[in-house]
């Protein structure tokens, strides 16, 4: 399926600095851009681009020092990325396109940053992730993978990585999502530290446009309380709208794939004032 999904797709490489950022590209339709997570690639969507497809153009970037993408030229933080991320949709679709933003965990706080650069240009944004409080839960701790020679052994560890810190049922951790998250981190060249503790609050809290927050009920990056999370970006940001997943984790868009496109879809589908 994601050799198929990935052969089907137009590549768009832009260059910013000197450095190439790739993008692929499926469908027809409203411009709608995904952000993939921290340490991921463009897989991340690899259950939900057929689906959005249908109706939209979708442009997905493996992010700089990530997947396909160079490691950037110059400052690594939100702002940085959200600029360059910018000039490539410019070079793609030219400098008038307007879209609407998903993003996935840091790829949701980088499409903050996007929409707080360019606010008449993001017609809305999709936040997939758990917390929505200004003080992120402590993550789980993660067994390490680097350094492990035995295959089996290192396909052990990033299945029960996947399944503390990704998953809200760890039966549904399948070879597939094992073999991309394995792929994902063997290819991230990029500290994404400095990306991460960059976050603009500020970004977030100036969201004007259309905002969809949808989290697992189990996802642990939000301390295990989704709806206390999903009053807190209704409370933060009053135009939002909240869909909790029930039973899945961090990556719903993967674990719950069906439930997460349908609200997708119908979310990119309503006009601005039904949202």
């Amino acid at each position: 399926m994601v050799d198929a999904l990935g052969q089907s797709a137009r590549i768009h490489t832009t260059v910013d600095d000197g450095r190439a950022v790739v993008w692929r590209q499926w469908g027809a339709g409203p411009l709608v851009v995904l952000l993939h997570g921290n340490s991921g690639s463009w897989t991340h969507w690899v259950r939900n681009i057929a689906a959005l497809a249908e109706r939209f153009t979708v442009l997905v970037p493996d992010l700089p020092g990530h997947g396909d993408s160079d490691l950037p030229a110059g400052d690594v933080s939100c702002a940085a990325f959200a600029g360059l991320l910018w000039r490539g949709i410019d070079q793609i679709a030219g400098p008038d396109a307007n879209v609407a933003l998903a993003g996935f965990s840091l790829g949701s706080v980088l499409g903050e940053s996007m929409a707080r650069q360019q606010p008449l240009r993001v017609r809305q944004i999709l936040l997939l992730r758990g917390a929505f409080t200004r003080t992120v839960p402590r993550p789980p701790e993660l067994l390490r993978w680097r350094g492990i020679a035995d295959p089996a052994e290192a396909t052990r560890i990033h299945r029960h990585n996947l399944e503390v810190s990704m998953f809200g049922d760890a039966a549904l951790v399948d070879d597939q999502a094992v073999r991309l998250h394995a792929d994902n981190l063997e290819r991230c060249r990029l500290d994404t530290r400095p990306l991460l503790a960059s976050r603009e609050l500020e970004a977030f809290l100036g969201l004007r446009c259309p905002v969809h927050g949808i989290a697992g009920e189990r996802d642990v990056y939000g301390g295990g309380d989704a709806p206390a999370q999903g009053r807190a970006l209704c409370e933060a940001l009053p135009q939002a709208v909240f869909d909790m997943i029930p039973r899945a984790g961090h990556w719903a868009a993967y674990e719950a794939a069906d439930t997460v496109n349908a609200l997708m879809v119908r979310s990119l589908e309503m006009k601005h004032d039904q949202i």
